[in-house]
């Protein structure tokens, strides 16, 4: 294991702010933790050496597929990315702060799914590591084609992150999991650092980085319902000295489903290469390129409000409809130390991506409670979007108060064009029996048309200061100013609405550790997100709606154990959302902007080891989350698809030594309470309880694993957006993988 950090001069500095005392026995543990050494006491046995300024981490004994050797990261404290983080538990997540700091010294919680835990899951999308995720809810997934939105602490949001990029620009595909290091979620409000966002949270992708070890790694997959899979994971230096290296992913695979007729492909290449230019300075250029094919799928319907009557597998599109996406992403960074105290970070995004495809879609349920009007929907949304960042951080003291300053700036510009063409039903029902559905028959003519261009452009300064007060008390205070501006341009029916918007969006944090793996702390925080798209701008009449706001706030406490194995968290929560858009009251099916909305309860987590062989992620949520105003609905109706109670248990048990070692047997347990169905409560979701199990066998550079999913076949629903479109859950399901690491 090699670990190099900062020059001589960086301790020194930092000896004389009084912080090496505090600070390095955290890094020197996350250090020893991510060696992945099969006890705890070794662990801490292991030795290290202080160098230079990189740090260059050793994933080792974790398994294959577990994070690859030899990824660089930034320095504790710096700009950028975090390598592997073995392991269930991790010390250490960029979402918070934007920097390099230990998770007990930051007031907010961030909840992380590690590669570890993608892998023992055998997840293949992003969404599914959700399930275990305490405190994230499933909300509308737009037919499959998206992560469209899901709720955190009982907030619902389209927020997704990739390395500090937002990916909800356009409607690009959920992302693959196959070059995902870890996935990062942020419990509060992001608005400053990360601009328009919603107060609940928000999730950050982190990306696998390229090695300076060479490897490969092949795997297959096998499923349920005619699921095959194949990946390359590779990585390593392409020059002696180590200076250039790369990073390539593969996945390539095709995915039926319990639902009648659904099917998909999917296609993903992401190659990364980075240059250490200088010691000081190095240039990473990272790739991904993501094709899908999907069939749309609404799901079923609630048949005056009760589920069940229809089988879970009954599609009640058309057979045949494809929609079919592309997503290509290149994003550039350069990172750059000016000394042992000053570093800087410029980087950019880009991406582009179109969605195209035909589907059957119900509208309407007759009396006969058997017959349903369809229309025909033709979409083509194509999406260009350009992101550009400048970020500096830098060390010093003032009157004995530690600082580290971050500065940012940031400038974004998104142009999209939506094809929205449907026929009507009054003309043409296009009607579909529920209970014997014959399909194949003549399509309905198109003959309501939408057509619009949208452009945005957002120019953002911020700032953001991490005080170290005294050793026991450490505060954040931030703030992010945002100029956004938007174009709307409706051809056909012909409309326009133009809107500028000035925000400003602070943030305030205090930590007290009155013991070493003890934290307290407060935080509040406010966020705003414009009213904009295709939805909102239906209601130009009236001019552009105000900015959605609200306001985030809440106490916690975080608890390492077992030598900081194990970590707990603890949070109580509260969030008010106001201008959240919501119908008029007299049906014109046009909207306004004066709805508001409320979420508050607790949250309890744990993630790491409790013992050398037993790893564990859980946590319970308890969020009530209602109206608070509104024209139709009466104060205190519940949110949709957010439970007041959820909870999930993912452990693994894996054997350390003797004849069977490298053994894994765990499972888990997904709980999710009953919850409002559509925005008006007219039927709900019942609760359910999942269970799942999991067994894998590592054997040198082997890895066989298989997975079963709701092992007890239980029926239930994971959300809905109407009573035309309830989503349900996977039957029992079986996963099996082999991986293969040279």
């Amino acid at each position: 294991m090699t670990i190099r950090t900062s020059l001589n001069a960086f301790d020194t500095a930092a000896a004389g702010r009084g912080r090496v005392t505090a600070a390095r026995p955290h890094w020197l543990l996350a250090a020893l933790l991510s060696a992945g050494l099969p006890s705890l006491e070794a662990r801490a046995q292991e030795a290290v050496t202080l160098e230079e300024l990189v740090v260059e981490g050793e994933s080792r004994g974790q398994g294959v597929g577990n994070g690859a050797p030899g990824v660089r990261s930034a320095a504790a404290g710096a700009i950028g990315l975090i390598g592997p983080t073995p392991g269930y538990r991790t010390d250490r997540a960029v979402s918070s702060t934007k920097t390099d700091t230990p998770q007990r010294d930051v007031p907010q919680v961030v909840t992380v799914a590690s590669r570890e835990v993608i892998t023992d899951l055998a997840a293949t999308r992003v969404d599914r590591v959700f399930n275990y995720t305490p405190g994230v809810a499933q909300q509308n997934n737009f037919g499959g084609l998206s992560v469209f939105s899901y709720a955190i602490r009982g907030v619902t949001t389209s927020e997704l992150y990739k390395n500090g990029f937002p990916l909800n620009r356009g409607t690009p595909p959920p992302p693959d999991a196959q070059n995902v290091e870890r996935i990062e979620v942020l419990k509060g409000p992001g608005g400053g650092l990360f601009g328009r966002s919603d107060p609940g949270g928000l999730v950050n992708i982190i990306t696998k980085q390229p090695t300076t070890e060479r490897f490969v790694e092949m795997g297959g997959l096998w499923g349920s319902f005619g699921q095959f899979r194949g990946t390359v994971d590779s990585g390593g230096a392409l020059n002696e000295d180590g200076t250039l290296a790369y990073r390539f992913n593969l996945a390539a695979g095709r995915q039926n489903s319990f639902r009648d007729f659904v099917d998909g492909d999917r296609l993903l290449v992401a190659p990364v290469l980075s240059w250490q230019i200088t010691p000081d300075t190095r240039i990473t250029v990272e790739t991904e390129f993501l094709r899908n094919r999907i069939v749309f799928d609404r799901g079923v319907i609630a048949i005056n409000g009760r589920l069940g009557l229809l089988p879970i597998s009954r599609f009640l599109g058309e057979p045949g409809q494809s929609t079919y996406q592309t997503n290509n992403t290149m994003q550039v960074r350069v990172d750059h130390r000016f000394n042992a105290d000053w570093q800087m970070r410029l980087a950019t995004h880009f991406n582009t991506g179109t969605l195209e495809g035909e589907s059957a879609e119900i509208r309407r349920l007759e009396a006969d409670n058997r017959t349903v009007s369809r229309d025909r929907n033709v979409r083509d949304y194509r999406w260009d979007t350009a992101i550009g960042q400048a970020e500096l951080v830098g060390r010093f003291d003032t009157a004995g108060i530690g600082h580290t300053m971050l500065l940012g700036f940031e400038r974004e510009s998104t142009d999209s064009r939506t094809v929205y063409n449907r026929s009507t039903i009054a003309k043409n029902p296009f009607a579909i029996d529920i209970d014997d559905p014959r399909y194949g028959q003549p399509l309905p003519p198109i003959d309501r048309f939408r057509n619009n261009l949208e452009r945005i452009t957002n120019t953002a300064l911020y700032a953001q200061d991490q005080l170290t007060l005294s050793p026991e008390w450490k505060a954040l205070l931030g703030v992010r100013f945002d100029f956004f501006e938007q174009s709307f341009r409706e051809r056909i029916p012909r409309s326009q609405v133009d809107q500028s918007y000035f925000a400003a969006t602070p943030r305030a944090g205090l930590v007290y550790q009155p013991l070493p793996e003890l934290a307290l702390y407060t935080n509040v925080g406010t966020s705003f997100r414009p009213n904009i798209g295709p939805d909102a701008a239906a209601s130009s009449r009236s001019g552009p709606f105000a900015p959605e706001t609200g306001l985030g706030y809440e106490v916690g406490a975080k608890i390492d154990l077992y030598g900081g194995a194990l970590s707990l968290t603890a949070a109580a929560f509260r969030v008010d959302r106001q201008n959240v858009l919501t119908p008029e009251a007299n049906g014109s099916g046009f909207s306004v902007a004066v709805g508001g909305v409320r979420s508050q309860g607790f949250e309890l987590t744990a993630a790491g080891q409790i013992t050398p062989e037993i790893k564990l992620l859980a946590g319970y949520v308890y969020a009530d989350a209602v109206v608070t105003e509104d024209p139709t609905l009466r104060p205190g109706t519940p949110l949709i698809n957010v439970p007041r109670h959820s909870g999930s248990l993912l452990a693994v048990h894996e054997v350390q030594g003797g004849p069977w070692k490298g053994l894994g047997l765990g499972g888990g347990v997904r709980g999710v309470g009953e919850r409002a169905a559509d925005a008006v409560n007219s039927f709900t979701l019942p609760a359910y309880i999942a269970v799942d199990a999991l067994a894998y066998y590592r054997y040198e550079n082997f890895r066989f694993s298989l997975n079963v999913e709701n092992i007890f076949d239980s029926e239930y629903y994971e959300s809905s957006l109407n009573r035309f479109r309830v989503y349900p859950g996977a039957p029992r399901r079986f996963t099996g993988t082999l991986s293969v690491r040279f």
